[in-house]
């Protein structure tokens, strides 16, 4: 069998041009810092890291959902805190004018005082937040939940202040990020009688102005009723604050989760960089010699020798 000179040119060639290719794959390797350039590096290894990639995604977007809630949970917390204050300070109004020693313009003067902290408190519950959705609003968020002290407020389902939000901050885990206006500032004289209390205290504002507050056993009633609400408020309080701790520690697994899943990620993806210097060395080299005897083979030829 012949072997054309040809021949051996063009295989000296290929081999060259294919160390070449091996070459720069091992530079672009070390330069990316990646073992893995391409899918057809390590098809396996290309799918791991698809894969990880999107629960590193998916961590850090509870994450961020995290942050969201706590927002808005710590938002709707400070309102209810400040609502607290002026029912207990319109509550301590409410003793001091049931007093008996009191004259008609005395409770006037009281009234004017609770009617201002009334007015405060409803503020309070048509509170938004930095995206300008009402929070006590339920459902529609959009839409103001109280519009005035004098109005009832048992609106139907679903409606305005009515129903409970949730934002998922872990895997298979939700965190209601809203109280509803209709349980918060509601107050249940009885079983079967509720309303709102701002109407609750502005009925009050109303018979002190009149000078008819009513029985021993009427004045109880309005105490009754205030503290009843402010109950109805402390028990929301809590219901946060069992959320923020919730939401605290669904951080705290997230960020575990998402640091071992960049440890793996950095395992199946990240270059040895030892291994690839010492291997483009070599490669270097195989190069040169290959380079040097495609030269040779280039100046093969019986005139050499005649």
């Amino acid at each position: 069998m012949r072997i054309s000179t040809s021949y051996i040119s063009q295989q000296s060639l290929s081999t060259m041009l294919q160390q070449q290719t091996d070459l720069a794959k091992t530079q672009l390797q070390i330069s990316t810092g990646e073992r893995i350039v391409s899918p057809s590096d390590d098809p396996v290894g290309a799918v791991k890291i698809l894969d990880i990639e999107r629960q590193i995604n998916l961590s850090q977007q509870y994450l961020d959902n995290a942050d969201t809630a706590e927002n808005k949970l710590t938002t709707t917390d400070g309102s209810l805190e400040s609502a607290v204050n002026i029912i207990q300070r319109i509550r301590e109004l409410g003793v001091q004018a049931l007093n008996d020693t009191n004259s008609a313009s005395a409770r006037v003067a009281i009234a004017t005082e609770i009617s201002e902290l009334n007015n405060e408190l409803l503020g309070l519950a048509n509170t938004t937040d930095s995206n300008g959705e009402y929070i006590f609003a339920g459902y529609q968020s959009d839409t103001k939940p109280f519009t005035s002290l004098t109005s009832g407020y048992i609106p139907t389902s679903p409606g305005p202040g009515d129903g409970q939000r949730s934002i998922r901050v872990g895997d298979g885990y939700s965190v209601t990020v809203n109280e509803p206006g209709n349980t918060v500032f509601v107050v249940s004289h009885d079983i079967n009688t509720s309303q709102s209390i701002f109407e609750t205290i502005n009925d009050f504002v109303s018979d002190l102005n009149a000078n008819t507050v009513g029985t021993a056993s009427a004045n109880g009633a309005i105490l009754d009723n205030l503290d009843n609400g402010l109950n109805a408020i402390m028990d929301a309080r809590t219901r946060i604050g069992t959320r923020l701790s919730a939401i605290d520690q669904q951080r705290k697994i997230n960020e575990n989760v998402g640091f071992s899943m960049k440890t793996t990620l950095s395992q199946v993806k990240d270059l040895d960089y030892a291994e690839a210097i010492s291997k483009l060395n070599l490669q270097t080299a195989g190069l040169q010699a290959a380079q040097q005897a495609y030269v040779k083979v280039q100046g093969l030829s019986l005139f050499n020798y005649l």
